[in-house]
């Protein structure tokens, strides 16, 4: 495809040519002031690296989300996403809003690859791809910020980064694998679709943290974006340590309270960490710590996961300091009271005051 057939903004000046995080090579302005993220990932880590480069969301966050979000940012028009499957956004729509670049945060490998080139030949713009692994967290962050001149606030960003990494790696290496904890994430409307062993939404995480998905079905069909149906029997078999519950924020409509759902429904009473109070809602806002999107702020979610899985472990981590630690660094949020800390942390298992198991 020719340079004047990708959509490219030649009043900027200069083209450059760079590498990607999967070693593709893709020509772009030289100053990429806009960009668009062809799915979630990638929208949340820019909105904390640099929210005034968004062209648009994916799906606009909904409901109490929006205190955390600038009026003029949460005003960006909702575009839609590429996953892999299902609808392709109207790729008219994204060109209207004149990005320099779109960046695909998927896996940096062969499968990566296709799906950057895929959306590049659909959009005719060019399409960056960009490894979206937690454990990628720093060098992703100062790549970003090579690529879009903002070089000072990433390698803020990475420096963070890379300090908690190593805390979580030292956290969890220090549990004796006869301790590892066996977790169950529970979604859907239903309570009974999961990210299972292999879902790119949670297993880097999971690895990262020495912990284990019971939900090993090998041969699922979508494994690797998760989200096959399980029943509750299968669930009570596999006996998890915990059970992790996961309410979508990152859509154009509000969650529904799954948490207080499997609280009160006397079956999964029969699940016995449900029974003992091994429950946790993933926190959510504005965007989830755990999983969907897997962005970079499962960061927090790995501490916090160390925090609840692991306490005698987890002693030096404090998630009342880690939290206000986290949106202060991520979202330039601030305006934290008792009433945010308590929605975010108290079905989450932490003690808002304390920042300790409760």
């Amino acid at each position: 495809m020719s340079l004047s057939g990708c959509g490219l903004d030649f009043s900027k000046g200069n083209l450059r040519s760079i590498t990607d995080m999967g070693g593709r090579r893709v020509s772009l302005p030289e100053q990429v002031d806009r960009v668009f993220c062809t799915n979630p990932i990638g929208t949340v880590d820019v909105f904390g690296l640099a929210p005034e480069k968004l062209a648009g969301w994916n799906f606009r966050p909904a409901g109490d989300n929006k205190k955390f979000i600038p009026d003029e940012c949460f005003a960006l028009p909702s575009l839609g996403v590429w996953m892999g499957a299902g609808a392709v956004p109207n790729a008219e729509e994204i060109a209207a809003q004149n990005p320099d670049a779109l960046l695909c945060f998927w896996t940096a490998d062969e499968v990566g690859a296709n799906m950057a080139d895929e959306v590049q030949n659909q959009t005719g713009l060019p399409v960056v791809l960009v490894d979206y692994d937690v454990r990628s967290a720093p060098t992703t962050f100062r790549f970003l910020g090579d690529l879009m001149g903002c070089s000072e606030r990433a390698e803020e960003l990475a420096s963070y980064c890379e300090g908690k990494l190593a805390t979580i790696r030292a956290v969890a290496d220090a549990v004796p694998e006869s301790e590892r904890k066996r977790v169950f994430l529970a979604q859907g409307n239903d309570w009974l679709t999961t990210d299972p062993v292999g879902s790119m939404h949670v297993t880097d995480a999971l690895e990262l943290i020495n912990t284990e998905n019971v939900a090993d079905m090998p041969g699922t069909q979508g494994q690797g974006m998760g989200m096959p149906s399980v029943n509750l029997e299968q669930i009570i078999n596999w006996n998890p340590d915990a059970v992790l519950v996961a309410e979508f924020s990152m859509s154009d409509s509000e969650s529904s309270d799954i948490y207080g759902e499997i609280q009160q429904d006397a079956h999964w009473q029969n699940v016995a960490c449900v029974a003992s109070g091994e429950l946790y809602r993933i926190p959510q806002s504005p965007f989830s710590w755990f999983g969907r999107p897997p962005s970079a702020v499962r960061i927090l979610g790995c501490l916090w996961l160390l925090k609840v899985l692991y306490p005698a472990y987890a002693s030096g981590i404090n998630m009342r300091d880690e939290t206000i630690e986290f949106y202060r660094m991520f979202y330039r949020y601030d305006k934290f009271d008792e009433y945010t800390l308590d929605n975010l942390l108290s079905a989450a298992g932490i003690d808002p005051v304390t920042g300790e198991k409760a």
